[in-house]
């Protein structure tokens, strides 16, 4: 039997000279590329009859749909040789042939990974992270500024922004298993070639679309295997690439007709700009042409002008906490150089210390699968993170400027030839610098082109290129909403922030940096900048003037430091004074948290533990916070029995278990007695809660100011401080800036002795004893 001849229809004829245009070709050049004589491509364009082959070849080189050229309905089977058609059985033993055929090439090509730093191979499957997709695309959303901050609680909020926080994500493989016709975006490094790999393996493996044969095309090699614009053919390309598997080109073709193909194309982005339209107009062609087959393309997020109709386009969304712990415990398994023991042990180790409350902005960081796994390699050579993060900072940074694309062989384009890397860097130092001042966390695409065009105007640089190149090829900057950017990690724009400064010393006045001292979102910043300054002895003298000066002109606070100076100086130990004042500083704050004159520390002991560790295992020390204990639940105690019996009777117990082990620990006779006097006169609480009660609100309030006298008197504590809500606040506020100072004193790499015991002297003291403790020096 012979096939029937063919005929365009005039719609047909007009899309075939449109797509003839489009590749600048002649009906000549068609024939030629056709390796058939002149004669019939001229019939075909005339409407004549055709030979069905020749017919369906012509429509394939012009990247169409041989059906709809012919004005035939789409299900019509694709005939490609003498033999009739492919149907049922046939068909399906075509398929089970042509995937075992193909199985090894894909378990080669897509079961390894090439992993940064990493020299031996790591299979994918050892490794694999589940990913989660977002259905909106965050950067698509209508919102404004103030919406974005609605949600910007905290550093750790930061991104989740744009989206995340409403949006469900849903399982990636459960997007693919939704849409025929997929588009997954995402920034750099956050796993979307690790995914399509993934898909590729288990469709090999028969769990995921069992009916069909997976082909994994990397944009990139397809256009550098072109060896023309004009051979920009996928239907050639994916035959010979069967063909290395045994497939014939009948087979393939036949295969492809019927829609049994799962067609992977990875990194769209990484094409040079100068071949993107022709490639576009490839893949456009052939995804309409062979339409019944399964297609995931991948792609960075903000290259959105490779869109393609009928597919529809997902997110990759941050890992999870949860994603975080499976990849870094597959990590650590599948790529450290240990025993498999040894591998779990450090793994765990790595997510205990990824969530210790110092960490934060590394854990912010270890979203991005790229990041997480190079912090891995970074903890595995000391079983710890780097001391200074600006380095992990910096090499973060390096990763998405230069490295990540340098080890895949990806040449991004130049945006103009005078923008180097230094150059790059700079301007993303001053952009972060300025918006952070400002306390722009988000900032609209007008305002961040005019920074862009103000510090690159002596270059006459494309300024919206230049931010696409820092969105799309760096991922340091992301559109959060439509037209609304950000930097990719909060970390990133500090990071930046404090680098300008650094660079710009001495020429950066330290006190611009100085006077944010108060504000908690420059922490980080003060953190980085005095790591990285050649000689942090001037910020650090700034920052301790400036903490002095904040309640200098308060005497009910100076007055209060003259205490605790004086208190501190009593107890005989052998740990730092400044310690030792932090924790009588942190006591005192707790004794006083009562809920009708309240003020909290939320960094509980961490000042003393920046200075000294832990000092409270100091017998003298000991026994004073089970005093203040006691105190403490005194002054809770009225407030307790106004509510629920059952809520005081909790502070009741801890009043007892508090003043019980203070009577223990006593040494001194007479304070020993006095306490066991009075502890004496307590109610046995477990026998009658109510008669407590009653005998509290009769003598309660005159038997915590005995006890409260007798510790003035004996252990200079107990005092009623009273401070007013402002001294709280400025007490607070004085408490963290001066934690803030003792980090920056342990981050610095360059301060001298001197200056660094001057002001571990004269931490928490009272100006005049300072000036005391600074004569006293100058004199010895």
């Amino acid at each position: 039997m012979t096939s029937q001849g063919l005929r365009a229809s005039p719609e047909g004829i007009r899309a075939a000279k449109t797509a003839l245009t489009d590749k600048t070709w002649s009906q000549h050049k068609l024939a030629t590329a056709l390796g058939i004589t002149r004669q019939p491509v001229s019939k075909f364009f005339a409407g004549e009859s055709v030979s069905r082959s020749c017919f369906v070849q012509i429509c394939q080189q012009l990247g169409l749909s041989w059906q709809k050229v012919a004005g035939l309905p789409e299900d019509v089977a694709f005939e490609v040789t003498t033999k009739g058609q492919f149907k049922g059985a046939d068909l399906e033993t075509l398929v089970r042939e042509v995937r075992q055929k193909r199985q090894d090439k894909i378990q080669d090509q897509c079961n390894i990974l090439q992993m940064l730093d990493i020299a031996q191979t790591v299979e994918l499957m050892d490794i694999y992270t589940n990913i989660n997709v977002l259905e909106e695309i965050t950067s698509l959303q209508w919102r404004e500024v103030s919406d974005l901050l609605k949600d910007f609680k905290s550093e750790s909020d930061f991104n989740q922004l744009g989206g995340y926080k409403r949006q469900k994500r849903l399982p990636g493989l459960e997007a693919v298993l939704r849409h025929s016709k997929l588009m997954v975006l995402g920034k750099p490094g956050s796993g979307k070639t690790t995914f399509l790999q993934y898909l590729a393996i288990e469709c090999n493996k028969g769990e995921l679309q069992a009916n069909r044969i997976v082909t994994f095309i990397r944009v990139k090699e397809f256009v550098e295997d072109a060896k023309s614009d004009s051979e920009f053919n996928l239907l050639n390309y994916i035959s010979q690439e069967f063909l290395s598997c045994g497939v014939e080109q009948e087979s393939t073709k036949i295969l492809l007709a019927e829609g049994k193909l799962l067609i992977l194309l990875d990194g769209l982005d990484e094409i040079p700009a100068e071949k993107a339209d022709k490639v576009t107009i490839e893949i456009r062609r052939f995804t309409q042409t062979f339409y019944k087959n399964q297609f995931v393309i991948s792609c960075r997020i903000g290259a959105q002008k490779y869109r393609f109709q009928g597919f529809t386009e997902v997110e990759v969304a941050d890992f999870d906490q949860e994603q975080v712990e499976v990849f870094a415990k597959n990590w650590f398994v599948a790529v450290a150089l240990k025993s498999r023991e040894d591998r779990e042990a450090i793994g765990n180790l790595f997510i205990n210390q990824l969530h210790l409350p110092e960490n934060q902005h590394i854990r912010e960081l270890a979203i991005t699968p790229l990041l997480l796994h190079w912090i891995c390699l970074v903890f595995q050579v000391k079983d710890e993170f780097p001391l200074n993060p600006a380095n992990l900072y910096e090499q973060a940074l390096n990763i998405l400027l230069v490295r990540w694309d340098e080890v895949r062989g990806i040449k991004r384009d130049r945006i103009a030839r005078n923008l180097t890397l230094v150059i790059k860097k700079k301007l993303l130092f001053q952009l972060a610098t300025i918006t952070f001042e400002q306390e722009c966390y988000f900032f609209e695409q007008e305002r961040i082109l005019q920074l862009i065009a103000d510090y690159l105007k002596p270059l006459q640089i494309d300024n919206e290129a230049v931010m696409k190149a820092i969105e799309v090829q760096n991922g340091l900057l992301v559109e959060r909403a439509r037209g609304i950017y950000s930097f990719s990690h909060l970390t990133f724009q500090e990071y930046f922030t404090a680098r300008k400064i650094v660079e710009s010393y001495p020429n950066y006045a330290l006190n611009n940096l100085v006077s944010h001292i108060t504000e908690k979102h420059w922490y980080q910043v003060f953190l980085l900048t005095v790591s990285m300054l050649p000689n942090a002895n001037e910020i650090l003298q700034l920052m301790k003037q400036k903490i002095d000066l904040l309640v200098a002109s308060d005497e009910r606070l100076q007055y209060f430091l003259t205490w605790l100076h004086q208190k501190s100086s009593s107890v005989s130990t052998r740990y730092k004074a400044a310690g030792v004042r932090a924790f009588y500083l942190v006591c005192v704050e707790r004794s006083s948290c009562y809920r009708s004159n309240t003020f909290v520390y939320t960094s509980g002991y961490d000042l003393e533990c920046a200075l000294v560790g832990n000092i409270a295992f100091d017998p003298d020390l000991v026994l004073d916070e089970f005093l203040f204990s006691t105190v403490a639940c005194i002054n809770e105690l009225d407030f307790a029995f106004e509510h629920t019996l059952n809520d005081a009777l909790d502070h009741v117990h801890a009043l007892v278990i508090a003043f019980d082990k203070a009577v223990d620990l006593v040494v001194d006779p007479k304070l020993k007695q006095v306490l066991q006097k009075l502890k004496k006169q307590l109610p046995k609480i477990d026998s009658n809660p109510e008669k407590f009660r009653d005998w509290w609100q009769a003598k309660g309030k005159t038997w915590g100011e005995q006890l409260r006298e007798m510790l003035i008197k004996y252990r200079n504590i107990g005092y009623k401080w009273q401070f007013n809500e402002q001294q709280k606040e400025l007490l607070q506020q004085y408490y963290d800036v001066n934690k803030l100072l003792v980090d920056c004193l342990n981050s610095a790499t360059c301060v001298t002795p001197i200056v660094r015991q001057e002001i571990e002297e004269t931490l928490l003291l009272a100006i005049a004893d300072i000036e005391n403790v600074r004569n006293s020096c100058t004199n010895g």
